[in-house]
């Protein structure tokens, strides 16, 4: 998920105009990344293992 945004900002960043990531305020980009990488971490934690 947190490589999906990062290629979304990558492109949206030499389109667009160039927005960079702030945390004082947090904006829009840094916050859709935080909640990527939330869902990652998510994911990692709440995903049993496999049994073999």
């Amino acid at each position: 998920m947190t490589l999906i945004w990062f290629v979304v900002w990558l492109i949206a960043d030499h389109i667009g105009s160039h927005e960079p990531l702030g945390f004082d305020p947090v904006n829009v980009w840094t916050a859709t990344l935080l909640l990527a990488i939330a869902l990652d971490l998510g994911r990692a934690h709440a995903v049993r293992p496999s049994r073999h």
